[in-house]
C-alpha cells in the first residue's frame, strides 16, 4: 500500500511537471504572438515602433520596440529587439559556418528578431525566442526557450545599453 502511494506520487508529480511545462509552453507562444510582430521592417517610414539602440560587435544594426515592452516580474522587463545584418556581415558568415542546414533554410534572410528578458537589479538577460524573418517578413525559423540560460549584461556592452534604455 505505500508503495501505491510513492507510485501515485510520482505519477501526480511527472504529471504536474508536465502541466507546468505546457503551460510555459502555451504561455511563450502567446508572448511570442505578442512580441514578433509582422512588418517588423526597422527600415520603414511612418508608424515605426522599432527604435535605434546602436550597433552588435559585428557592427550590424539593432533596434528595440518600447510599445511593446513588457514586465514579467518585478524588476524584470521583456522586449523585444530587432538585428538587421548588413549583406557581407560578419555574423551572417559565422551563421554560415555554425548552422548546417543555412543554405536550406536561412539563405534568405533578412533579419532577426529576438524576445529578451532582462533581470535589471541582477543585471542579466536571457534570450526567450530567436525568430529568422526574410524581406517579405515571413518567419523562416523560430527558436523558444522559457527557461533559457541568464548571461550577465557586462559594463559597456550593447547589453547594458539595452538595460539602459528599458529598465526602470
Amino acid at each position: 500500500m505505500i508503495r501505491n502511494r510513492q507510485e501515485e506520487g510520482t505519477v501526480n508529480r511527472s504529471s504536474k511537471r508536465g502541466s507546468q511545462r505546457r503551460t510555459g509552453g502555451c504561455l511563450l507562444g502567446l508572448l511570442l504572438l505578442i512580441l514578433v510582430p509582422g512588418g517588423a521592417h526597422a527600415d520603414n517610414a511612418g508608424d515605426n515602433p522599432w527604435s535605434f539602440l546602436g550597433f552588435t560587435r559585428y557592427r550590424d544594426a539593432i533596434f528595440i520596440d518600447k510599445t511593446r515592452l513588457t514586465r514579467s516580474a518585478p524588476g524584470k522587463v521583456v522586449v523585444p529587439a530587432l538585428i538587421k545584418p548588413t549583406p557581407d556581415s560578419i555574423f551572417r558568415r559565422r551563421l554560415r559556418r555554425e548552422i548546417p542546414t543555412y543554405k536550406e533554410s536561412l539563405e534568405n534572410f533578412y533579419y532577426l528578431v529576438l524576445v529578451m528578458e532582462l533581470d535589471c537589479p541582477k543585471q542579466r538577460l536571457r534570450f526567450l525566442v530567436i525568430q529568422f524573418r526574410d524581406a517579405a517578413d515571413r518567419a523562416l525559423q523560430t527558436t523558444s526557450d522559457a527557461r533559457a540560460p541568464w548571461k550577465a549584461v557586462k559594463p559597456g556592452s550593447l547589453w547594458q545599453q539595452l538595460a539602459g534604455a528599458v529598465c526602470p
